[in-house]
């Protein structure tokens, strides 16, 4: 690389203002490589993060490789890579040699590092980068790596057969796609009738009104094998619960916005429900996923903004507001 400096746009004390910052880059560890960044999503949990000063954020980046280390073996310079929410892990651990780094003890997790998406380039872990498919998009490839693979994480370590039935909450429109490539029956949960042919286009099988739940309600319906709860708020956590089979996981992919309380904790115990977290996905995780999502045609539905300071404080302001639809991604200039 001729250049020793790279820019980057890091967060401010004010939420959701960033500023360009150049950062010198130090020469290369034996596995580390450079990308060039071609695209970015922007994900709510970056939203999380703002208003720190001094974090780099993005970390649904893609680019393309123009330098690599010594023991770079897998990855070459031109190589189209993406990075995930996992940076680093010791891999010689018993979570990490049994498949599951992103459960390491010494792992290292999006922010740490400060050097991430929003940026002209990053310095990343080739063993934490993972080469496109032939053929996907940089820009459509970006949320995959954060929402897409947290959703197919979900559905990888719950089992489920492809006979299987899972209730997708909020208008996660890659969660339907997954669910539909999957092969289970998918319904989406939504407030309001509003958004049923929109889910229904991302590959949803049928739709339920929530505000049509009362207990009576749902003691008609046939229960669910899985739910993937996409929101980011509170619930009613036992009326919920009880659209689960026996046996039956809820999945937290949003966060709620303050505890989780169950009043009726015997029905979880005598039916054998669990709650279970999806934190994105370790490694291999994300390259069946990339495989999965090329094999069936999943992209998201994004918002392109430029990847400049202007293009970030656009695309981050539609977020806070709650108006991208779905997913806003900065986009390099070519």
């Amino acid at each position: 690389m001729k250049t020793t400096t790279i820019t980057q746009f890091v967060s401010t004390n004010e939420r959701g203002k960033f500023k360009s910052i150049s950062t010198k880059i130090t020469p290369l560890s034996h596995h580390e490589i450079i990308i060039k960044i071609l695209a970015c999503g922007i994900c709510h949990t970056d939203c999380m993060y703002m208003g720190r000063d001094g974090d780099v954020l993005g970390h649904e980046a893609v680019g393309k490789i123009i330098e690599k280390g010594s023991s770079v073996e897998r990855l070459n310079v031109g190589d189209i890579v993406g990075t995930s929410y996992l940076k680093s892990a010791c891999l010689v651990c018993g979570e990490c040699n049994s498949g599951q780094d992103i459960m390491c003890q010494h792992r290292i997790m999006f922010p740490e590092g400060n050097m991430n998406g929003f940026a002209e380039y990053q310095v990343c872990d080739s063993r934490f980068a993972y080469k496109l498919p032939d053929g996907m998009e940089p820009k459509y490839a970006g949320p995959l790596f954060c929402a897409g693979v947290t959703v197919f994480n979900a559905l990888y370590s719950s089992k489920i057969p492809p006979t299987g039935r899972v209730a997708v909450l909020g208008i996660g429109h890659l969660a339907l796609q997954f669910c539909r490539a999957w092969g289970v029956h998918c319904t989406a949960v939504s407030r309001s009738l509003n958004k049923k042919e929109e889910a229904l286009s991302f590959g949803a099988h049928d739709f339920l009104a929530s505000k049509d739940f009362t207990p009576e309600y749902i003691d008609k319906l046939e229960k669910y094998d899985v739910i993937i709860n996409t929101i980011s708020g509170d619930l009613d956590w036992d009326l919920y619960l009880s659209l689960l089979n026996r046996n039956g996981t809820f999945y937290l992919i949003g966060v709620p916005g303050s505890s989780i309380e169950i009043k009726n904790p015997a029905a979880i115990l005598t039916d054998q429900k669990s709650i279970k977290g999806s934190i994105v996905g370790g490694r291999y995780v994300i390259e069946l996923m990339l495989e999965f999502a090329q094999r069936h045609h999943i992209k998201p539905k994004i918002e392109e903004y430029p990847l400049d300071l202007d293009g970030l404080h656009a695309a981050i302001e539609r977020c806070e507001k709650g108006q991208a639809r779905y997913r806003a991604v900065l986009v390099a200039k070519e």
